[in-house]
């Protein structure tokens, strides 16, 4: 049913104008590319160039609308923390006994691919024994040990995470190999890696997404989800920034610091929470209101807002509640049984009503992950070749 825009949407219009064509390369070398291939569809992805982030603190005007847009440039933190890793792991006399067994196990640190407050992520690389010209390349997190904090208050969130990770086996999970001290009192997982960077440095670079693209990471994104609900945890903390993607376009749910357990192996009831987590825009409703929810809804919630800003390049909103402007005119819309139109413009007509369903201010009525995978919509999307048939 056609209505009069309202002001905030005759805004988002303007903004939406000067969203930038879809990212484009020379001929012959393109970043990513579908191919198909006997009815389906496979990716080619060279590693990113740049760490560009969606939003932040001083940008937080412009994360409102789009995603930011542009190269960034490298941290020169980042050169020299990769200096001093790099002579910290070579092998020798003065090297500690722990780093010099990282060294032989998982060989020579070649870069940080990632870095914040409480870890920095190295890039280490180990040309196999049978031939030198071919290398196996492992991800190490380093957790930052601030001054003054105990060894107690250090360790809590490290061993969490880690008890939670490492039993994970499934091809759209990151893998976690091990936790090991890297020097005196101070931790890293060894970690699978993913050379073609994150989801969200994808789409910042293409502007968006086109359907088939992001139909396939959300049904890899849902079957990973699905995997770790049926293992009894909640990620907690889904965004593009914590989806890893291979050469091959295999998406891979990665950083389950914020994971919580809510239901035990010998359990069949999920414990309800409380407690608040994740990123402020994937941030579902029901977690502002103190009030008991089932952590796996607010999973669904997030994926949701994660499918939109792949289809259109940018957050619905920054905070799910009444004091943001666009969540508003959202909960308006739905409340009268009326289409958001930023979903309305760039999902098809079949995933609408699923997309819809996920993005329910009320959590009881949100679909569980399995639910989601047995919808029409999902059932008729093709995972690319490759992820589907696990070659990663």
């Amino acid at each position: 049913m056609a209505h009069s825009p309202t002001n905030s949407e005759i805004g988002l219009e303007n903004n939406r104008r000067s969203l930038p064509p879809a990212y484009e390369s020379p001929a012959g070398s393109r970043d990513w590319s579908f191919y198909p291939r006997n009815g389906m569809h496979c990716h080619f992805q060279k590693s990113p160039k740049s760490k560009i982030r969606m939003f932040n603190k001083a940008n937080e005007a412009k994360a409102k609308s789009w995603l930011f847009r542009g190269k960034g440039k490298r941290s020169n933190l980042s050169d020299v923390e990769l200096k001093t890793w790099k002579s910290a792991f070579q092998s020798g006399e003065s090297a500690c006994e722990s780093r010099t067994l990282i060294y032989q196990k998982y060989g020579d640190i070649c870069d940080v691919v990632g870095w914040g407050s409480s870890a920095t992520i190295l890039l280490s690389r180990k040309p196999q024994e049978w031939h030198p010209h071919i290398h196996s390349f492992y991800a190490i997190k380093v957790f930052r040990r601030l001054p003054g904090v105990s060894e107690t208050a250090y360790r809590r969130p490290i061993d969490a995470e880690f008890s939670i990770s490492s039993p994970l086996r499934h091809r759209n999970i990151i893998r976690t190999f091990e936790l090991i001290e890297i020097d005196s009192g101070v931790f890293g997982e060894i970690l699978e890696y993913c050379s073609s960077g994150d989801l969200h440095t994808l789409v910042a670079a293409r502007g968006q997404l086109e359907n088939e693209e992001a139909d396939c990471f959300l049904k890899q994104l849902m079957r990973g989800i699905n995997y770790i609900h049926e293992m009894g945890i909640a990620h907690r903390d889904l965004k593009p920034e914590n989806l890893l993607l291979t050469s091959n376009g295999c998406l891979k749910i990665s950083d389950f610091g914020t994971a919580e357990c809510f239901r035990l192996a010998w359990e069949s009831d999920v414990h309800m929470t409380t407690t608040r987590r994740g990123s402020r825009p994937y941030v579902s409703p029901e977690q502002y209101l103190s009030q008991y929810f089932d952590p796996r809804l607010a999973d669904i919630w997030a994926t949701a807002v994660t499918y939109i800003a792949m289809r259109t390049g940018r957050i619905l909103w920054m905070v799910a509640t009444t004091e943001d402007e666009n969540f508003r005119d959202y909960i308006a819309d739905r409340q009268i049984g009326r289409g958001y139109f930023l979903i309305e413009d760039t999902c098809s007509v079949a995933s609408r009503c699923v997309i819809y369903s996920m993005l329910n201010a009320d959590y009881t009525g949100r679909p569980l992950s399995n639910e989601v995978l047995h919808s029409q919509w999902l059932q008729e999307i093709e995972v690319c070749t490759d992820a589907e048939n696990g070659q990663v």
